[in-house]
């Protein structure tokens, strides 16, 4: 099954927020999210979470990485619930120190307004106009391969590729999956986005490691959430093959184009991007991320 309906998912996972941009909560004794989303959206995440912990503080917010539409509400949520410990990896926290790279989080989340159809439709009452603000890293997940939550298991898996400090989380008990876009995006049936924009090689090692995990739900860092085996390995077995097809399509249009990636750019988002007709990611950070996905590719040609 795939479903974006937020709410209860099953036993103590929660999806909340908004579909194009949620968090996850797992309560239990020690409840803790997962992805902090936009920062526009901060006051809805914290509400949901309330709604959901009636009182109580999640322990800790676990970031897949520091991409802009997964830590735009980190220091929003830190306000609202101060107990709560921030975790991500080593480079996450010295990427989160870098002047461009914090100007580049505020950019596009300021742009998230006006470029993410959804906040047209919400009620202005419910946004948060408080923008992306800088955040400590309070645990570094690099040193943790498995955290007990209770009685939980959490599984911390290394999973670059798609950003160099990319982690998804396991619950093997559960057999939950929260994955970022380590997975790839699925945005409908047949329709599934290679997410690589860090490194090829890596990227398609992480994700055949992903496929090969006995997952029942799949957490995925937009859009839908996927449930049950036969659904979940058929996305995984589209979502490599789709990376695969990509880097195959981009090499022969760096040929073409004579290694040109402005003009290959053009090409793979006439292709792979204004063919999708259903809501996707905003052309903006689309096309920052297509730059280097070719470029890298690029570089990998022969001299």
């Amino acid at each position: 099954m795939v479903t974006n309906k937020l709410g209860h998912i099953r036993d103590n996972l929660y999806y909340l927020g908004l579909p194009e941009c949620p968090i996850f909560l797992l309560d239990g004794p020690q409840p803790v999210v997962f992805d902090a989303g936009i920062s526009w959206a901060g006051k809805i995440y914290a509400e949901a979470i309330r709604t959901v912990l009636k009182g109580r503080q999640p322990s800790i917010l676990f970031l897949t990485h520091v991409h802009w539409d997964h830590c735009g509400a980190a220091a929003y949520l830190k306000n609202a619930f101060p107990d709560m410990k921030i975790a991500a990896s080593s480079l996450g926290a010295d990427i989160l120190k870098r002047p461009n790279a914090l100007a580049l989080i505020g950019k596009l989340n300021a742009g998230a307004k006006t470029d993410l159809d959804v906040f047209k439709t919400l009620d202005p009452e419910l946004l948060t106009e408080v923008p992306f603000a800088p955040f400590d890293i309070d645990i570094d997940i690099d040193r943790n391969n498995v955290i007990k939550l209770s009685k939980q298991t959490l599984e911390i898996l290394a999973t670059p590729g798609h950003t160099q400090d990319h982690h998804s989380f396991y619950l093997p008990a559960e057999k939950i999956l929260i994955a970022g876009e380590a997975g790839g995006v699925y945005y409908a049936p047949g329709v599934v986005s290679s997410e690589f924009v860090s490194n090829y090689d890596t990227y398609l090692a992480s994700l055949r490691r992903l496929s090969a995990l006995p997952t029942e739900i799949f957490c995925q860092g937009h859009n839908f959430i996927l449930t049950g085996r036969e659904e979940i390995s058929a996305f995984f077995e589209r979502s490599i093959n789709e990376t695969i097809s990509f880097k195959d399509r981009a090499m022969e249009l760096l040929e073409e184009e004579d290694g040109s990636v402005e003009r290959v750019m053009s090409r793979i988002k006439a292709e792979r991007y204004d063919t999708i007709t259903v809501p996707k990611q905003p052309e903006v950070p689309y096309l920052l991320n297509l730059k280097a996905q070719i470029s890298h590719l690029a570089a990998k040609r022969p001299a």
